[in-house]
């Protein structure tokens, strides 16, 4: 007999909504609309303006995001993050600390972060 191919792992809702953070983190440090819009769907065109805009104004951004707590509820979670934000603007360093809470829904292509 054939041996069995074990099935791919798949991902619990906590990895998948870690992924969609990491993801969210890259975008906005790449400066990529696209991969932003690829985890949140829902932006508005305001939104988005906005977003545009504060990505000219910054030579370069890095972020180092920490998961404080993440809840999962169904189809639903909320994430909780501390945000660390090194930006560098006209040569100026600025590191700026905040917390953010995300929220994201489960849809039949995964997790987005919901508006």
């Amino acid at each position: 007999p054939e041996p069995s191919q074990p099935a791919a792992p798949v991902d619990t809702d906590d990895a998948a909504i870690r992924r969609v953070i990491r993801v969210y983190e890259q975008a906005i440090e790449t400066k990529n609309i696209g991969l932003y819009r690829s985890v949140r769907p829902g932006l508005t065109a305001a939104a988005e303006t906005v977003l545009m805009n504060s990505f000219r104004q910054i030579d370069s951004q890095e972020i180092d995001i920490r998961v404080e707590n993440l809840r999962i509820d169904g189809k639903t979670a909320t994430a909780r993050l501390g945000r660390r934000d090194t930006l560098i603007t006209a040569g100026r360093r600025q590191i700026q600390n905040s917390t953010q809470t995300l929220r994201f829904e489960k849809t039949g292509a995964g997790w987005i972060i919901a508006e």
